[in-house]
Order: C-alpha cells, then sequence, then structure tokens
C-alpha cells in the first residue's frame, strides 16, 4: 500500500514536470515562430488549457479520485431520480393542466370564477398556478390541478 502510494507520488510529479516543460517550450517556439502572429499567446495558451484537463483527468484516474466522482454522481443521480418521482404527480399535473388553461379559451384572465366554493377573480395565470383574487381583497394561489380535480364554476365571461 506505502509503495502504492508513493509510485502515485512519483507518477504525480513526473507528470506536473512534462507539462511545465512542455509549456514553457511550447511557449519558447512560440515566441520565436509566431511573434509576428497576433494572438500567439492565445494560442498557447489554450494548447495548455487542453493538455492540463487531460493531465487532471489522467492524475484524478491514477489516483482513484475519477472512480469517487462517478459514484458520487450515481448516488445524486439516483436521489434525483427519486425525488422527481415523488412529485411528478403534483408538480406534472400542476404542469400539464396549465398548459391546458392557457390554450382553453372559455377561462382566462378577469374572469370570477368560483373553486371549492371560494370566489374572486383571476388576475394571473402560470404553468403552474393560477392566482385569484377574492371579493375581501385576499389572494389565492391555485395549483392548476385544482381546475381539473375540483368543481369550478365560472361566473361570468367578461375580462376587466
Amino acid at each position: 500500500m506505502f509503495d502504492q502510494t508513493i509510485d502515485k507520488i512519483v507518477i504525480t510529479i513526473v507528470v506536473v514536470a512534462a507539462v511545465a516543460i512542455f509549456r514553457l517550450t511550447l511557449g519558447a517556439i512560440f515566441r520565436r515562430k509566431l511573434r509576428e502572429l497576433a494572438g500567439y499567446q492565445l494560442l498557447t495558451n489554450f494548447v495548455t488549457g487542453i493538455l492540463s484537463v487531460a493531465i487532471v483527468f489522467y492524475l484524478f484516474t491514477v489516483w482513484g479520485i475519477t472512480q469517487a466522482l462517478i459514484e458520487w454522481l450515481a448516488a445524486l443521480g439516483t436521489i434525483t431520480a427519486v425525488l422527481l418521482f415523488t412529485m411528478k404527480d403534483v408538480w406534472i399535473t400542476n404542469l400539464l393542466t396549465g398548459v391546458s388553461l392557457i390554450g382553453d379559451k372559455s377561462i382566462d384572465v378577469g374572469m370570477d370564477v368560483e373553486i371549492d366554493g371560494k370566489r374572486g377573480k383571476i388576475v394571473e395565470m402560470t404553468l403552474t398556478l393560477t392566482k385569484v383574487k377574492t371579493a375581501d381583497g385576499n389572494m389565492m394561489i391555485v395549483p392548476n390541478r385544482k381546475f381539473r380535480e375540483a368543481i369550478v364554476v365560472i361566473r361570468s365571461k367578461g375580462r376587466r
């Protein structure tokens, strides 16, 4: 185990030294041969950047960091999938109902509606919720799925 760690340290030092020597050599060649060209420093930095990224990936593999990152991303993906499946009914239902409400010409902003026995005027409709202002001045935020699950009475078709 100790020998493997020393081997990894030696490999890391050799790789970093090789990159540094390559960078200095590349810079000297570009300065000498391409001095007249505008942007030679940008070309040097680009090549060095690509090489640095490749070296970082190589060193991540040598030190085992790549495997740890893959395992961590797999765990994060699993957690995300579980959260999406738990929220899909509410969020996707609200979204799909919102799309159908926006396309529905029988209900729109400015109409008086009654939802679950509460009456008000629609002041805003988004993809996931609808804002209804009640007669007493309160704002009711209604998830769009309520328009599918509850009985909605359209009191007037007039607009503001």
